[in-house]
């Protein structure tokens, strides 16, 4: 059970709204204790965070207060399927609104496409044209280094924020990170997101870890298979005998797959049978759904 200061920054809202739909809409009915505080449990948190993506996308708390959770999720949905059709334009918008500034503006249409679209789409169609247009604009003198790295740091902290593992989760994990002195990771983020969609388990390590350092985890963890990004051409010589490490620490069988620009020449160079490039994240988690099934 969740006080409502909690819950309120649990879902995103003021604790004002919250009361406010309580009051005015009778949207949802928390609990009280001895001393009349509301509290709030898992499934109304549950139906507070649908409410909330739905008010964001325009529609009147008054005409949600009544419907219950089902329908709810249908609407979610149907949000969903609509959302497609109109999200190439997505990426210049939320770029026009850091060129002023408007983080808030930024957050908002980051955080409902987050909540609305399929991971695949959210990534092809969202994230990595607005990567390929920050660098356009940046080139240009459109869009400064501040606003440059806003946007990334942005885009990382509402990325990350999916991944937390879960707390029970039993099932060997895929582990992601990058290797020493590789600092680019939005494109890793990407692919263990869109892993974690297809149902495998996820822990996403971070970037510049020591090959040795991944193989303690991988043991420890008993991974089922270890995913890097190497995209530095400067940092593709030193990944040779990081990744060699790597490939004589980890227990047999555990899979390697490199993504980035310089995956190929490095599965090249080592001629590992574990170790796989690939070039995007579907044909990772393809690799990794074949070799699961052969496990």
């Amino acid at each position: 059970m969740y006080p409502i200061k909690a819950a309120a920054e649990l879902v995103g809202l003021s604790t004002e709204t919250l009361r406010a739909w309580e009051r005015r809409h009778g949207a949802i009915r928390p609990v009280r204790d001895a001393q009349g505080r509301r509290l709030y449990n898992p499934e109304t948190i549950e139906r507070l965070s649908r409410l909330h993506r739905l008010t964001d996308r325009g529609h009147p708390i008054r005409d949600l207060a009544a419907l219950d959770d089902d329908a709810l999720d249908r609407l979610l949905e149907d949000g969903r399927r609509a959302a497609y059709g109109g999200v190439e334009g997505l990426p210049s918008r939320m770029l026009d609104a850091i060129a002023d500034y408007r983080v808030d503006v930024f957050d908002r249409d980051l955080s409902v496409a987050i909540a609305t679209l399929p991971m695949t789409v959210l990534m092809t169609r969202v994230v990595m044209p607005l990567l390929r247009e920050v660098g356009l604009r940046w080139a240009d003198g459109r869009l400064a280094v501040a606003q440059e790295r806003l946007v990334s740091s942005l885009l990382r902290m509402r990325l990350l924020a999916i991944l937390s593992p879960p707390p029970r989760e039993q099932r060997p994990r895929m582990l992601f990170a990058t290797l020493p002195d590789e600092r680019h990771e939005l494109g890793l983020i990407g692919a263990a997101l869109q892993t974690l969609e297809a149902g495998m388990p996820v822990l996403y390590l971070g970037t510049e870890l020591p090959a040795l350092e991944i193989v303690r985890v991988a043991v420890k963890l008993g991974a089922a298979g270890v995913a890097l990004s190497s995209v530095d051409p400067q940092q593709a010589r030193p990944a040779l005998e990081e990744l060699r490490r790597l490939d004589a620490g980890l227990t047999p069988g555990v899979p390697v797959w490199l993504g980035g620009t310089n995956a190929r020449y490095l599965a090249e160079e080592l001629a590992s049978a574990r170790i796989h490039a690939v070039g995007d994240a579907q044909s990772m988690t393809r690799g990794m759904a074949s070799h699961a099934g052969r496990g």
